[in-house]
């Protein structure tokens, strides 16, 4: 009897030891509860060309402050084991809203761009506010309150002094109709950000500058080589914009 009961403790015990290994060997992904906040990249292309005193005088002002930042956002969040998704449309930033992930490994992508005009074709291309997208792969994890997005540039940036013109707006023509939007003007310079030309054809999209004498320059934009997420400074000097140089590869 003494053999058995000792036999019967040691299976118990085995069995115990089992358990208990395989229930700390399981770990069930919590819920987590996180406030989507975004920050811009410190270096790339756009502190890397020609004006860069200006330009990053007016990033540290009107970007990185966000002053001239989009509102909202549209973002969906793909979990990479399992595939499930969560898609928030037209969230706003400064609501900090919650939203409710569970922990792992999650593939971001979305936009965050100007509310355009619906009546105003233009508004939906040009504007004194940045467009930006997201794109890259996040970890959750139980301990996070705060999820901090990386920003990427979705448009380029066209600046000009403002020395020698009263008045710099862009232009848009077509069917007959011609769509006027005036460039945003700071201390020392007028700004726009471009996403994209509304179609392109020869003349449509352009830029016209008044000088304080009254002369006009007019900037056809498609002939030009730009690139989203840099920015291009008019050189008054050559009536042309300094190209930022290429970078190199990886």
């Amino acid at each position: 009897m003494k053999k058995v009961l000792t036999m019967m403790l040691i299976v118990t015990s085995l069995v115990c030891l089992s358990s208990c290994s395989s229930e700390e060997e399981v770990y069930i992904p919590q819920e987590v509860d996180l406030t989507l906040s975004y920050s811009f990249a410190e270096s790339g292309s756009m502190t890397k060309a020609t004006g860069a005193e200006v330009y990053n005088d007016f990033y540290e002002k009107y970007i990185k402050t966000k002053k001239l930042a989009p509102t909202t956002y549209s973002l969906t969040f793909k979990h990479k084991t399992t595939g499930a998704t969560t898609t928030i449309t037209n969230g706003i930033w400064k609501n900090k809203d919650a939203i409710r992930l569970i922990e792992g490994e999650y593939e971001v992508t979305g936009t965050s761009a100007p509310i355009p005009k619906d009546a105003d074709i233009l508004s939906h291309y040009v504007s004194d506010t940045v467009f930006i997208s997201f794109e890259e792969v996040i970890s959750v994890t139980k301990d996070m309150k705060n999820l901090n997005l990386t920003a990427k540039y979705d448009s380029f940036l066209l600046m000009f002094d403002d020395v020698n013109y009263s008045d710099i707006h862009y232009h848009y023509y077509e069917s007959g109709r011609n769509y006027n939007q005036d460039l945003y003007k700071t201390e020392n310079n007028y700004v726009i950000f471009i996403n994209g030309f509304p179609s392109i054809g020869a003349n449509y999209n352009s830029v016209w500058l008044l000088r304080n004498d009254a002369s006009k320059i007019k900037i056809e934009l498609e002939k030009l080589p730009f690139e989203k997420g840099k920015y291009y400074y008019f050189n008054d000097m050559t009536n042309s914009f300094d190209i930022p140089p290429m970078e190199s590869g990886n």
